[in-house]
């Protein structure tokens, strides 16, 4: 999976912070549009010439988002203008004709556009350099489902295309809603890690942040995805807990590959965790999000650590180590289940 982050003309002093974070978590990419409504034509070019440098400095490539109004924006010859500055591919976003479309791409490599195209829209451009991007969408309850975003995976793989598609950020919301900008609407209020897993495994090749940034402990988690295949799911300690159990819970590890439907079973806990202080007293509810280990009344069970993906019973032989989210994604990678590692960074339940 390659990684974008995004700056736009209204937050242009955000851009080196934002390219700068997101290179150091592993990014490739970075995204702009030059043809937002509420933009003012009034420098456009210098402050697109500065977000491309930004991202060039972090050795980012630029994909710029145009439609005919990005002309408005930036004046005469805007596609030779964005190739002198530096813009890698120019995304297309709406209003233009096929043969406005190859006469960009006489300049630039091109996207299209994944969330509006149907497949017959796309054999004018069979031999053309092409990716596609989906959209993103800034208002409530408009963006699409995950399932639409799966299928048009099939269309770029039809065509031996990549396709990219946007998460929400958990910092700086662009405006003017501040609602965040996914392409799916289950994501909106997600974790950004658990977005971009779920878009990988939907097939998505490229994944980039819409908001404008991101705070640094989402970055260190999509660079955890990113470089390490490592999913690092965060936690809160059950009560009692003994400190090398967590330490022990932050070591990563693997879903089995005979992948259960109701929990991950970490593949190589039960030689790390049957020797260390477990709780002697087991049988708590296991709501959806337990981490759990099997206790001694386990038998050859005992340590095995487990995070459940859904409500289950209670256990005498199973005791509740700590409530982390439910990320039903890492038991089931794209490469198959069993294929990613997982790591559990816990917090004390007591407040210090």
């Amino acid at each position: 999976m390659r990684l974008g982050a995004s700056a736009y003309l209204a937050h242009g002093p955000l851009a080196g912070p934002t390219f700068e974070a997101a290179a150091a978590a592993g990014a490739t990419l970075a995204f702009t549009s030059l043809h937002i409504p509420e933009d003012s034509p009034a420098g456009a070019r210098a402050a697109a010439t500065a977000i491309v440098s930004a991202a060039a400095s972090s050795g980012l490539s630029v994909v710029a988002d145009v439609s005919p109004s990005t002309a408005r924006l930036l004046g005469d010859s805007p596609w030779e203008f964005l190739l002198s500055i530096g813009v890698a591919r120019a995304r297309i976003d709406f209003g233009f004709s096929v043969p406005e479309i190859l006469s960009i791409s006489a300049v630039l490599p091109i996207a299209l556009n994944a969330s509006t195209l149907r497949a017959a829209d796309l054999a004018p451009f069979a031999d053309l350099d092409v990716e596609l991007i989906h959209n993103f969408y800034p208002r409530e309850w408009t963006g699409l489902a995950l399932s639409s975003v799966a299928s048009s995976v099939a269309v770029a793989r039809s065509s031996g295309w990549r396709i990219g598609a946007f998460i929400a950020g958990d910092s700086v919301r662009r405006g003017p809603l501040g609602e965040g900008l996914p392409t799916v609407e289950e994501h909106r209020t997600m974790p950004p890690l658990f977005q971009a897993v779920a878009l990988y495994d939907a097939g998505v090749d490229d994944v980039y942040v819409g908001d404008p940034a991101l705070t640094d402990h989402s970055w260190s988690r999509l660079g955890s995805f990113v470089r390490d295949d490592l999913v690092a799911l965060d936690g809160t300690a059950a009560p009692g807990v003994h400190p090398l159990v967590i330490e022990a819970l932050a070591i990563p590890d693997r879903n089995r590959p005979d992948a259960a439907e109701a929990m991950i079973r970490l593949e190589h806990s039960r030689e790390r965790f049957a020797g260390l202080p477990l709780p002697e007293v087991g049988g708590q509810p296991r709501p959806a999000g337990s981490v759990t280990v099997q206790l001694a009344s386990a038998g050859r069970y005992c340590g095995e650590v487990a995070i459940t993906l859904r409500d289950l019973p209670a256990d005498d032989r199973v005791t509740v180590l700590a409530t982390t989210p439910v990320l039903t994604a890492c038991s089931n990678g794209r490469e198959g289940p069993g294929s990613r590692a997982v790591s559990i960074s816990i917090r004390s339940s007591v407040r210090t």
